[in-house]
């Protein structure tokens, strides 16, 4: 089976990957392996049929999507595909790279909705203390395998709020999160109280990418799209980003009164993702595809395997 070293068991092996989410969803290796071969080709494939076949419309929040997210198998796909898609791995890579130049030390980090884990994983490859933050069963159920298969025992595994406390952290990573949620806002207020003060937000939140393959991305929060006053507003200042915010850092000042000078690259990028709400959506959503595309090897051996199938 096609591996690669640099990324962790089970995205690493087709095999194992298949073995793993028909343990958790309870679905045939067969179909697992079908629906995985899909969303290597297009990702977003299985949550759309899903959200399709619940009679839920697209980008649209309502109380079904709870229900939705909590019965579900397409996550499970959608997120495996990503995490071991080469620009989510250059955005960890990036991530780590900063933490490691601008302090030195460990830091307490809460890893905030990482789904299947693999954020929290190389957070603590680094030698961070790390709690993993989700609600969801089966991504607990999964990360949790990920964690014990890449020998990282020491990470603190929470489902609830209300085990977070005031102040605690030096650092908030929140990762393809608010794009699907009704508030971000109120999710961002929340992480400046969990934060210490000068604490910092990592976040990557594409408001922009309402796409038919992206389905629970709200169309509600295009608006923000671009947006730092949803940041500057809670007194969280920007300090630095990727061009087109994947991520942006956020220091968390605890001052909503004073707004200092945006870095230029950060600036230029926010005109940027700004111009995707509107007419421009289209081209920002196609590039954005084109720059999440996956290698085609994983797409080859998921075919080869199951031409083999009896």
């Amino acid at each position: 089976m096609t591996k690669n070293k640099d990324i962790p068991w089970p995205l690493n092996n087709n095999t194992s990957l298949i073995n793993l989410i028909s343990e958790i969803s309870g679905e045939s290796k067969n179909q697992v392996s079908r629906n995985l071969l899909q969303e290597e080709k297009c990702l977003g494939w299985n949550v759309r049929k899903d959200l399709l076949s619940h009679e839920l419309t697209p980008h649209v929040w309502n109380e079904g999507l709870l229900n939705f997210y909590s019965k579900t198998n397409s996550f499970l796909y959608e997120t495996s595909v990503w995490n071991r898609r080469p620009l989510k791995q250059k955005m960890r890579e990036w991530i780590c790279n900063y933490l490691a130049t601008s302090s030195p030390q460990p830091l307490k980090i809460l890893s905030f909705g990482d789904g299947l884990g693999f954020d929290s994983l190389h957070w603590a490859k680094a030698k961070h203390q790390v709690t993993y933050f989700e609600v969801s069963e089966e991504c607990f159920s999964y990360a949790k395998q990920v964690f014990s298969n890449n020998d990282e025992h020491q990470i603190n595994m929470i489902t609830s709020e209300g085990e977070i406390d005031s102040g605690s952290f030096d650092a908030v990573i929140c990762l393809d999160v608010l794009e699907h949620v009704p508030d971000p806002t109120n999710i961002l207020h929340k992480f400046t109280k969990w934060l210490k003060k000068d604490g910092i937000l990592i976040t990557h939140s594409p408001f922009f990418l309402v796409h038919p393959y992206y389905s629970t991305h709200l169309q509600s929060n295009k608006k923000l799209s671009g947006d730092c006053n949803i940041y500057t507003n809670l007194g969280l200042q920007p300090i630095k980003s990727r061009l087109f915010w994947d991520p942006i850092i956020l220091k968390n000042t605890l001052d909503q009164s004073t707004k200092q000078k945006i870095p230029f690259t950060t600036r230029l990028g926010g005109n940027l993702l700004a111009k995707g709400r509107g007419r421009l959506g289209n081209i920002h959503s196609m590039l954005a595809r084109y720059m999440s595309r996956g290698e085609s090897h994983w797409a080859k051996d998921l075919s080869n395997m199951l031409d083999c199938d009896p």
